[in-house]
């Protein structure tokens, strides 16, 4: 069986610029999204936070279009308009009637060239990305998470959060975000992906009207790797007046695209990631110690990390690690079932097949591959990895992945009194 769509396609222009295209004609959608490989792993400490700051910035107005134009331009026509920081990129995108889309496509040009970074509208962003980062701070999983991820990639560029810190937010001038949208929104750093209801001819004439054609400099570009974490294994703790304690663990996984990720996400969905899952079945279900628990790999360049998070009673946190080692002892001694594996194999094609029929998730899907790795998405061959996963391949992943010499914790809790990383580590 096929699963790959008729004339999906990279196309690699003489700027540098990659358009990827995904051709739907079941549907009268068109999604456009501009990808930029500028996240993160991009910045340098002292600019923490500046990818998504201009993530915000370009929404506050261009040098041809105010901050009401840009919305209301969208708006008229029925379209919708947003965007994300990730930590490897940035992208900006729209979905609309396909016969708007060309009008998406000059609304994202614009934002994507011609920025203002005005100074009124940068102290005012300023204060409201301020604000994002203080709903995080009193977001007691999210502040678990970060603080997690960031002592777990310590030294590496992966350790910065993508809002930056209030320090670092606090010294960036409107130069600061020129200078840095001038040196990564560049050809060779961009991916622009479209899908839905176009040909290709329609698709190429967008991509080159309103950006190749706008590429007025040849700039080169330099994609250096960044560094792989240090291994190492370390627990961090905030006290905070709360009601729960908010646990999680971050193992060493697989970096982005490795064939064993495929492994890893079966065994994700087979162990953590679903209702049915052996930890939400075993800590939820059988031991009630919580209401939330699940797990998932987080993949980059040169990096992996497996997550495992939980909320619980601070009287019940022991019980909760307990149990969660338990688990992860019995994946890595027995492995997996033949039934289960199937179920996982099920569940993860289904989700990739239903997902085609989403104009704005084959955008984001085929663009953040394109912009991670050059290359062109593969559905059949990502089918074809699926079905030729073994349960002793899912227990090797396992394996290699609870490595508790490696094992990072982070803890926010009404006390600290409690050492999860010595218990989740037990006698290793």
């Amino acid at each position: 069986m096929w699963y790959n769509i008729d004339m999906q396609k990279m196309i690699t222009f003489k700027s540098g610029l990659k358009l990827v295209f995904v051709p739907n004609t079941a549907v009268r959608s068109v999604a456009i999204g501009v990808f930029v490989g500028a996240g993160v792993v991009k910045e340098t400490p002292e600019i923490a936070g500046i990818s998504h700051f201009i993530e915000h910035m370009v929404f506050k107005g261009t040098a041809n279009r105010s901050a009401f134009d840009i919305v209301n331009e969208i708006d008229c026509i029925g379209a919708q308009i947003n965007a994300f920081t990730a930590k490897s990129y940035t992208c900006f995108h729209t979905v609309s009637l396909d016969t708007n889309a060309e009008k998406c496509a000059d609304v994202l040009s614009d934002m994507y060239f011609n920025p203002s970074f005005d100074p009124v509208e940068l102290e005012k962003e300023r204060r409201v990305v301020i604000e994002e980062i203080n709903e995080s701070e009193d977001t007691p999983d999210d502040l678990c998470l970060e603080r997690l991820l960031s002592l777990y990639f310590k030294g590496c560029p992966l350790e910065k959060a993508i809002l930056g810190t209030k320090k670092t937010l606090k010294e960036m001038t409107s130069q600061t975000l020129k200078d840095y949208h001038d040196k990564h929104y560049v050809a060779q750093n961009t991916v622009l992906s479209i899908a839905g209801n176009l040909t290709e001819e329609q698709a190429v004439a967008i991509a080159k009207k309103y950006f190749e054609d706008k590429y007025t400099l040849q700039k080169d570009y330099d994609n250096a790797p960044i560094c792989a974490r240090m291994p190492h294994s370390h627990s961090c703790k905030r006290k905070k007046s709360i009601e729960q304690t908010h646990i999680a663990f971050a193992f060493p996984s697989y970096p982005y695209n490795d064939e064993r990720c495929t492994a890893m996400q079966l065994m994700t969905i087979i162990f953590s990631m679903e209702m049915s899952s052996r930890l939400f079945q075993s800590v939820r279900e059988k031991l009630g110690l919580c209401y939330t628990i699940y797990g998932y790999p987080s993949s980059y360049q040169n990096n992996g990390a497996f997550i495992i998070y939980t909320s619980t009673s601070p009287h019940n946190t022991v019980s909760a690690v307990e149990a969660i080692r338990d688990e992860i002892d019995l994946l890595i001694d027995k492995g997996v079932s033949d039934e289960e594996l199937n179920k996982g194999k099920e569940q993860l094609k289904t989700s990739l097949v239903l997902g085609q029929e989403s104009t704005s998730a084959m955008m984001r899907t085929f663009g953040g591959h394109a912009v991670q790795t050059g290359e062109l998405y593969d559905f059949d061959k990502r089918i074809k990895s699926i079905d030729s996963v073994t349960k002793e391949d899912v227990k090797k992943c396992a394996k290699e992945i609870f490595d508790f010499t490696e094992v990072c914790s982070s803890i926010v809790a009404p006390d600290d009194d409690v050492d999860i990383l010595k218990i989740i580590k037990r006698n290793d």
